[in-house]
């Protein structure tokens, strides 16, 4: 059953505003919009696209019942080893030891990733597990104990999380896949629910772009589309930091890390830059000023040299006098 402590952590999707657990065990917002929630799984989804949300709905409710059963034949195929692969993904995310910490499993599927990660997270730490797919979850839930994991069905276009709350987020096989999500939503809400200097792990199926025209890879397109899902590199958002792409599984599978920034990366534009040129880098792209003549350019080299200064200066302390003579001496 769901507890006020549990729920404190969570916001509506919509207006990330806190949530409260009513009397009849549904959680509303503060204007009073409910939330069902089945089996202890709140639903807290928001469909953002029609088509693409309920196509990822649709195919894992048929799969979850016997996704475990036959997960393992792709590992199989690449004569790979599962828990190898997965917890080589998972060291990633260097969370081992870790106290206090909060970790979210994106798109976490029937929690095969997920009883891994938990055997790495300290005592005392959060541990929550998000998916689309309720049938999923349901079979996640049944792997671990009661208040071991905090489990949401919602969908990681929208997050049902407070700004900056986690210290890791991870995903294998659900962020990314731009077949049934906008990979540029995920990665806003990734960035808004996590905090700047936390880790952020994602992991996927598709095929490194220089396997496609291949023997290995046209045979494994033809076996199932998703094999040529592609993550972009505009899709990784500006606040990356420290970006590390790779493929792993014989090239099947994509592996981004990065640490999470505050904003653009920053740079000093504002020194001062030696040489006859001058100016700093953020005056020669804000102060860029339509052509002259070759006389007058000429003139004004001529002029800067005489002066020993920068043709910043010269064009700077010229343009400004002249402009100031025009203008009445402003």
């Amino acid at each position: 059953m769901l507890n006020s402590e549990v729920v404190k952590n969570w916001r509506d999707p919509e207006t990330k505003e806190k949530l409260i657990l009513s009397e009849n065990g549904s959680l509303t917002n503060m204007s009073g919009k409910e939330y069902e929630v089945n089996d202890g799984i709140p639903n807290l989804t928001k469909i953002t696209d029609k088509g693409r949300n309920e196509y990822a709905i649709s195919l894992f409710a048929k799969e979850s019942g016997e996704y475990d059963d036959f997960h393992y034949l792709t590992y199989k195929l690449f004569k790979s080893n599962e828990d190898d692969v997965r917890n080589s993904i998972i060291d990633k995310l260097h969370i081992d030891g870790k106290k206090g910490i909060r970790v979210l499993e994106l798109s976490a599927g029937t929690g095969r990733d997920s009883v891994l990660i938990k055997k790495r997270i300290a005592e005392g730490s959060e541990f929550h597990a998000q998916d689309i797919s309720l049938d999923m979850l349901k079979v996640l839930k049944n792997k671990f104990e009661s208040g071991q994991v905090i489990i949401t069905q919602s969908n990681a276009e929208a997050l049902p999380y407070p700004d900056h709350y986690f210290d890791a987020v991870y995903s294998y096989g659900g962020v990314g896949m731009s077949l049934y999500s906008d990979v540029k939503a995920q990665m806003k809400e990734i960035i808004r629910v996590t905090r700047p200097g936390a880790k952020v792990v994602i992991a996927g199926r598709g095929l490194a772009p220089w396997l496609y025209d291949t023997e290995f890879g046209r045979i494994l397109i033809d076996y199932n589309k998703h094999y040529m899902n592609n993550l972009s590199l505009e899709d990784i958002p500006v606040e990356a930091r420290n970006v590390n792409l790779s493929w792993i599984l014989h090239g099947v599978v994509y592996c981004m890390e990065f640490e999470v920034g505050e904003g653009e990366p920053d740079a000093d534009f504002d020194f001062d830059i030696p040489g006859k040129r001058g100016g700093t880098l953020r005056t020669r792209y804000y102060g860029k000023l339509e052509g002259v003549s070759p006389e007058t350019k000429k003139l004004a080299q001529e002029a800067r040299e005489k002066l020993d200064i920068s043709m910043y200066e010269f064009l700077n302390q010229s343009i400004q006098k002249a402009a100031r003579d025009i203008l009445g001496g402003v």
